[in-house]
């Protein structure tokens, strides 16, 4: 059929496992026989760590919806393990010095595959191999910074970077030290989508704090688009938690914002900007 000429033309291993999903959602046995086939036979030559991981989601999702029989379930359960493990393996690599549109593209694909990999839960040398190839990550100085603080978000939520271990991090990589490009990628990656850690975790707006402190005026509003996205993703009321936990019970949305007395100099010259961010008021550099 139709679904069987796609799969045999399917050129990347991403796309073949999404088609082998249909296939096996929709019950088409020649299809899906096919489609495995494929899939073995591709993963066994691909070395793309973005194919790697954007194949994991689809595959992880038939085997946790109990969409395939039972010899088709053993099957994906080890392609998909052989999976993980290579583009945990790739990973390093494929993380070092890119651009920012193949940073961004592999940081979403890291994403979603950490997302796959907690939901099937495989065993646990699996896993330890994941966890290897973020670290590794992390751990390079060739890491693109986009990518590396995405790394570190994900061993921080399995818990393998403690709390005091992270705000370390994220105090030497936000650092005057290091570039104030690297500094914000690096930021991003960590807080995208994520941004009520903030809220909740001192340690962290500590080392975020000081931070966004350190930057001069010019580099604070140059910036001010990067915290509009990591905020964006706060509703009103988690925005008024993070005001609150910044500055004390006494401030409030979205008048009477006041600095906090020995905030510094840089953090009272800011503050009108980035209390208007985080009130969802526009603001004007």
């Amino acid at each position: 059929g139709r679904l069987v000429q796609m799969i045999g033309a399917a050129a990347s291993l991403d796309t073949l496992a999404t088609l082998v999903q249909s296939a096996i959602t929709a019950a088409l046995s020649e299809a899906s026989g096919a489609g495995l086939a494929a899939l073995e036979e591709k993963a066994a030559h691909s070395s793309e760590c973005l194919e790697l991981l954007a194949s994991v989601p689809p595959l992880a999702d038939i085997i946790r919806y109990g969409e395939a029989r039972k010899t088709e379930t053993e099957r994906l359960a080890g392609l998909l393990e052989r999976l993980i493990i290579e583009g945990s393996i790739a990973l390093p690599y494929a993380a070092r010095d890119l651009d920012a549109q193949a940073a961004s593209a592999l940081m979403g694909a890291l994403r979603k595959a950490d997302e796959a990999i907690r939901l099937v839960e495989p065993d646990e040398h699996v896993l330890e191999a994941w966890r290897n190839g973020l670290a590794a990550v992390l751990d390079s100085s060739r890491s693109t910074a986009l990518v590396a603080g995405c790394a570190a978000h994900l061993l921080y939520e399995a818990g393998h970077l403690s709390a005091q271990a992270t705000a370390d991090l994220l105090a030497k990589r936000l650092s005057p030290g290091t570039s104030v490009i690297d500094a914000a990628a690096f930021f991003e990656g960590f807080f995208s989508g994520a941004g009520q850690r903030l809220i909740y975790d001192e340690g962290l707006r500590g080392a975020v704090d000081a931070w966004l402190a350190s930057l001069d005026e010019e580099a604070f509003v140059a910036h001010l688009p990067l915290l509009r996205r990591v905020f964006s993703n706060l509703d009103s009321m988690e925005r008024r938690r993070l005001i609150e936990a910044v500055l004390g019970k006494r401030a409030s949305l979205p008048a009477g914002l006041t600095p906090s007395p020995d905030g510094g100099e840089a953090w009272r010259r800011h503050f009108g900007l980035i209390g208007k961010l985080l009130a969802g008021e526009p603001s004007h550099g």
